[in-house]
């Protein structure tokens, strides 16, 4: 008889509930992870969520529901009216006949994702439900199950049931409607691998993500956009990345959580706007990892550098200079901007030099070295005729980056005594930045100092070297080995994360080493 099951008299499936509506919203933020992929919806009702999958670009959709009539023509109906025939098929399942169960599970040859809404609605159908998840993890033991719960009772629970059938389930998110809490969460088999971390270097244009095992072993990899949430935003830019996060663990055959993501992001200097970052993504994204650490890519620079800390000098339109300790603390040089600091960088450079070509036409200072290449680099890169027009660049059109590229074209001509003057200043107060940041170093870490330094300015090294040497010529430092910063910079964020959960990851030590500075035996 119809009328024996759970599901047969049931008329709850004919409306669409919030969970529906917030489980599709959260497949829409995580589009690229569905694409190509094969699904199956549990519960499907009217077949909101799993259509929507079928319009995000999911290869397969099945949609099941109690094997009733009138549940599953309304289910075609709305598959056809959705003109998505070519991907959604309608099949009955009823999760109390393991007959039905077995022949759906059976007819399947792969299987990406379990998709459910509101289907824990009724604490009679827990078992059976638990029964028919677990049957399709064992035939499909690396898929993920994204739910949608509206929480009706705070004494239900699954978690015996997730026990005893090998599985786990973590919170992504929990949202307030029309004053009902609804949880959007995540189910997958527990894990059969070792961990797994996970670093991302993020830049302003473009950020790169590696996941690393316990030996240290890149085991994958993706690129993606700028992650700057200066830019962005904190909540879109914690958004985006958790996305793109699940997207190449997907394609790189890795199950998350992972135990620890490390991020060494352009811009994340602020303790407390990286305190909101992690909160936010532990609160909104909860199936990403276990533990979160957050710093600036130029701290994970040093890290990715060097397994006991070290000192990163960066020097490109800006500059910063940042000590990293073995014990994970952090101690900063710089990098308030160009209005206060940026000692040494380009801009500093194009600045001095402007204000040079000012200054000795109002009689203010007579320099050593002629000025005429400077005027004529500077007329000709800013396409100007007089000097007086550089301010429309300075004032009503003003770029940093415009300004900072003139360092450029002067750094071409090196030979040239009063841009060999610029660079040599540039090089000291580079120099005094780092001294000072080095004296934050323990004093086994003092005989030689390990520097890498970064950043355009730094392609001019060797105008730059006698300034800087002067800079630390009389302090404590005896010795400088410098290095240019290594490929990946992420494996130096999943390395700090790794620290923070009590690992210490074998280190490449792949960092390209140029020259050492002796100053005193």
């Amino acid at each position: 008889m119809e009328t024996g099951g759970i599901g047969a008299n049931q008329t709850h499936w004919k409306g669409v509930w919030p969970s529906a509506q917030h489980l599709g919203n959260f497949l829409c933020a995580n589009e690229k992870l569905f694409h190509d992929s094969v699904c199956l919806e549990l519960g499907s009702g009217t077949g909101a969520v799993g259509l929507a999958l079928g319009k995000l670009g999911a290869k397969k959709v099945i949609l099941t529901d109690y094997p009733k009539d009138e549940i599953l023509t309304l289910l075609r109906e709305n598959v056809e009216k959705n003109q998505l025939e070519n991907k959604c098929e309608v099949r009955g399942l009823d999760w109390q006949s393991t007959e039905s169960i077995a022949a759906v599970v059976g007819s399947l040859n792969e299987l990406d994702f379990l998709i459910g809404s509101d289907i824990f609605y009724d604490v009679c159908t827990f078992q059976p439900l638990m029964t028919t998840i677990t049957t399709f993890f064992d035939k499909f033991p690396r898929l993920r199950f994204y739910l949608g719960y509206a929480e009706r009772d705070d004494n239900w629970s699954i978690e015996d049931l997730l026990f005893v059938n090998n599985l786990q389930a973590r919170l992504i998110q929990s949202k307030e409607d029309s004053g009902a809490t609804v949880q959007i969460g995540v189910i997958y088999r527990n894990k059969m691998t070792g961990s797994i971390f996970c670093g991302i270097e993020g830049g302003a244009t473009e950020s790169h993500l590696v996941f690393v095992n316990t030996a240290g072993q890149t085991i994958g990899n993706s690129t993606t956009g700028g992650t700057n949430y200066n830019l962005d935003g904190i909540e879109k830019t914690v958004n985006n990345v958790a996305a793109w996060i699940r997207d190449a663990a997907r394609k790189n055959d890795i199950q998350l959580p992972v135990k620890g993501l490390g991020l060494g992001l352009s811009g994340a200097e602020g303790a407390r706007d990286n305190a909101r970052f992690v909160e936010y993504l532990q609160t909104h994204h909860g199936d990403i990892a276990e533990q979160v650490f957050l710093t600036s890519d130029s701290v994970a620079t040093v890290a990715a550098a060097f397994e006991h800390g070290g000192v990163v000098l960066i020097s490109g339109t800006g500059s910063s200079c940042r000590v990293l300790l073995d014990d994970g603390r952090v101690f900063g040089v710089g990098g308030w901007g160009h209005v206060i600091g940026d000692g040494g960088s380009a801009f500093w450079i194009a600045i001095r030099a402007i204000r040079l070509i000012f200054d000795e036409d109002d009689g203010m200072e007579t320099p050593h070295e002629s000025t005429a290449l400077i005027r004529k680099l500077m007329l000709q890169h800013f396409k100007i005729e007089d000097k007086v027009d550089i301010l429309e660049h300075l004032y009503n059109k003003f770029q940093k980056s415009n300004i900072a590229s003139f360092t450029k074209v002067m750094a071409q001509h090196p030979d040239d005594p009063a841009i060999r003057h610029l660079l040599f200043d540039a090089g000291e107060i580079l120099g005094r930045q780092f001294v000072v940041a080095a004296s934050h170093l323990p004093s086994e870490y003092r005989e030689e100092v390990n520097l890498v330094v970064v950043g355009s300015v730094f392609k001019s090294w060797e105008a730059l070297k006698p300034g800087f040497a002067r800079a630390i010529q009389g302090s404590w430092i005896p010795r400088v080995n410098l290095y240019r910063p290594a490929k990946s910079k992420a494996f130096g964020a999943a390395a700090l994360v790794a620290i923070k959960c009590g690992t210490r990851l074998p280190h490449p030590k792949n960092a390209e080493h140029f020259e050492t500075l002796e100053f005193y035996e």
